[in-house]
């Protein structure tokens, strides 16, 4: 099983990549999976002949936040200011690409034309971390900036109980997994400020996220409104995995809210995705494709579930974690999926996916229990 040490070697040759490969002047891009054709066919055919010059390369504010996340995380662990310093040259680039409004565009075509909760929430996060550790009043007013068009443009669908905030600036289904998401950025910036106009809506956000839970301790990935058709099952353990991360975060943040029932139902539905081989399975019904970053988030999220004492799952946690490991090739990178469609693999190297390992590999170092959950002010 792997060492402390065996994970924080591994989340450096990662992050080396990462900045030799992806880093531009703060600003980490890159190809990504994407969405509809591109996730099911056409990225097999970019791999084949990577090559080639794909043209498409995009900076996700999710891949910012992580990237910038972890750079603090390895400022803690080092003390070396080459990681301070990436950090807050990242999240210089973030605020300048923030538009006046306060939000973020979304990279891929298919979307331009939409807002993204969940960008305009991890362009915040890198905001905040950045300002707990170094503050800066233009970093706090830029995910200030966010949280007010988050609320006032973007804004809710309201639930039997609760409310769940929208998914982009046009209403859809209500996805937990931004409500979650939402719910933990409001406790940063309620922790940050200590203004308690910032938790006005965790409450009903988390409401509605108990509200909604299955009775497996499963997470829906979309319950029905009157604008799209409901769907439960959808890569159900990753998916559930990074909310039961942010459901513990929260709740360190605001002990006694309703993330407390929540978490205490989800860690034996994730232990149910560990495979025979340490990787997580692909969703509730196939274990294939193995996707190498949902088995970090899996192993991280059941770390966490044995640290609170809630399932003793370390060995679990191990055993996907060394699976990761396994899986590393010699550049450092990750492979993105294997096993698709039983013979197909897909092996760029995606600069989110990538960011998202590192962060959770090194929570696996231990380091995620002073840092984001528990936000210095």
């Amino acid at each position: 099983m792997p060492t402390r040490e065996d994970l924080f070697s591994a989340a450096e040759r990662l992050h080396a990549h990462l900045l030799r490969r992806h880093c531009d002047r703060g600003l980490v891009r890159g190809p990504d999976a994407g969405v509809r054709l591109n996730l099911r066919a056409w990225r097999f055919l970019k791999s084949t002949l990577a090559f080639l010059p794909w043209r498409d390369d995009y900076v996700f504010m999710q891949t910012q936040g992580y990237w910038i996340l972890a750079n603090w995380m390895l400022h803690d662990a080092t003390g070396e200011p080459r990681y301070r310093d990436l950090a807050l040259e990242s999240t210089e680039a973030t605020l300048r690409l923030q538009q006046p409004d306060g939000f973020w565009l979304y990279p891929l075509p298919e979307r331009r034309h939409l807002i993204a909760t969940v960008e305009g929430d991890w362009g915040a996060v890198g905001l905040l971390a950045s300002h707990a550790r170094a503050p800066r009043a233009e970093f706090l007013a830029g995910a200030i900036r966010w949280y007010d068009f988050l609320v006032n443009r973007i804004g809710f669908l309201e639930h039997r109980r609760g409310k769940a905030i929208n998914y982009f600036d046009r209403p859809r289904g209500k996805v937990p997994n931004n409500s979650v998401e939402a719910a933990w950025l409001f406790l940063r910036l309620w922790k940050a400020t200590g203004e308690e106009r910032f938790l006005e809506h965790v409450e009903g956000l988390l409401e509605f996220v108990a509200t909604v839970q299955l009775p497996s301790g499963e997470l829906p990935y979309v319950v029905a409104s009157r604008h799209e058709q409901g769907r439960e099952h959808y890569l159900c353990f990753q998916y559930n995995a990074f909310q039961f991360l942010k459901l513990a975060w929260s709740a360190r943040l605001k002990p006694a809210t309703q993330a407390d029932a929540i978490l205490a139902r989800l860690p034996r539905f994730l232990a149910q995705g560990v495979t025979a081989s340490g990787a997580s399975a692909a969703d509730c019904s196939h274990g294939e494709p193995e996707v190498d970053y949902y088995t970090a988030v899996l192993a991280a999220a059941l770390r966490e579930t044995a640290e609170l004492g809630l399932v003793p799952t370390h060995d679990l946690s191990a055993r996907c974690y060394a699976r990761a490991l396994e899986r590393q090739r010699p550049d450092g990178t990750f492979i993105y999926s294997t096993g698709d469609h039983g013979f197909l693999r897909d092996t760029r190297s995606y600069p989110r996916a990538q960011a998202m390992t590192l962060f959770h590999l090194l929570c696996g170092c231990g380091l995620g229990e002073g840092f984001p959950g528990r936000v210095k002010s």
